[in-house]
């Protein structure tokens, strides 16, 4: 793989974006480009998912423009197989490209490699007819909570650290939306996400608010006291999306603003904390209402200039 790149303390960052000032911006989207192309100021930067700009490697010029920040989905933090040396490399120079700061990650499977396949055989893990052949490691996808647990955490610990050395800047660790209580688990997330910043000077959150609304919502919490329960000191990045209601559970969803009680936690947060930056994840839907857009990039910096962060 590509040799480490240096090592980025946070507090060598610009004061005016990703410093003392809490910056607000969007992820990458169609009319994230536009929003730059007019030179508005509504926003201070563009966050990019990794794996968006390896299909859209040009969106990387926005960095001309605007300070970029790079999300990812590949890495498998809480999983028991690393990403294949090539993505390691492109990684390795999507951050050097974007020069972002830091790299939001989720905690999360991202990619098992079948281990139980003695006890749950299935054909299409495998290469070939004959079974006893290899198995393919196979994607679960980054909404997948894993088991919440000692041995996991453990895992996540290691792996995050690893992942830090190895791509030289800090790794934000982001609480991923949960649909039902994941089998196994000895602790909520709320205890694991605090577990894993007691066990760890270097953990770093990326606290999506989205995520936490709607884990609350399915499992029948206090989305305001489990956020206080939450070490917020750790939280560098904020992100705010919105949510949906299916078949009565409650999902993430891009393609919609924020609802109430996502700016509701946003406020609570900022009275504790100071991320140094806020994204609004509305980038499921290219004609998203820029009328709503502006109406939340509006109220977000509304909510940081009172708390006076």
């Amino acid at each position: 793989m590509s040799k480490p790149l240096r090592s980025r303390r946070l507090t060598e960052l610009p004061e005016s974006v990703f410093g003392v000032k809490t910056a607000v911006g969007l992820s990458y989207s169609a009319f994230a480009e536009q929003i730059v192309a007019e030179g508005r100021e509504d926003i201070d930067f563009v966050e990019i998912p990794f794996e968006q700009l390896v299909h859209t490697p040009a969106a990387v010029k926005l960095r001309d423009k605007v300070p970029l920040l790079l999300h990812c989905a590949s890495l498998s933090i809480a999983g028991n197989l690393p990403p294949a040396p090539a993505i390691v490399d492109r990684l390795s120079e999507c951050i050097e490209e974007t020069g972002t700061p830091w790299l939001g990650e989720h905690i999360a499977y991202i990619r098992a490699d079948a281990v139980w396949q003695e006890v749950a055989e299935h054909p299409a893990l495998f290469v070939g007819s004959d079974h006893k052949l290899s198995a393919i490691p196979f994607n679960v996808g980054y909404t997948v909570s894993p088991q919440l647990s000692g041995p996991i955490l453990e895992r996540v610990l290691h792996n995050a650290h690893e992942w830090r050395l190895r791509l030289g800047l800090p790794i934000l660790l982001e609480n991923g939306p949960m649909y039902f209580r994941m089998p196994g688990s000895t602790m909520s997330q709320c205890d694991f996400i605090r577990s894993l910043c007691a066990e760890s000077d270097n953990a770093l959150l990326l606290l999506d608010l989205a995520h936490l609304a709607i884990t609350c919502a399915n499992l029948g919490l206090d989305a305001g006291s489990v956020l206080e329960g939450l070490p917020l000191d750790r939280v560098v990045e904020v992100h705010l999306s919105g949510m949906s209601k299916q078949s009565d559970a409650v999902w993430d969803d891009h393609s919609d603003g924020a609802p109430p009680i996502v700016f509701a936690l946003l406020e609570r947060l900022l009275c504790r904390a100071k991320p140094k930056a806020i994204t609004l994840e509305y980038n499921w839907d290219s004609d998203f209402p820029t009328d709503i857009l502006h109406r939340d990039l509006e109220r977000v910096r509304d909510l940081v200039a009172v708390s006076g962060r």
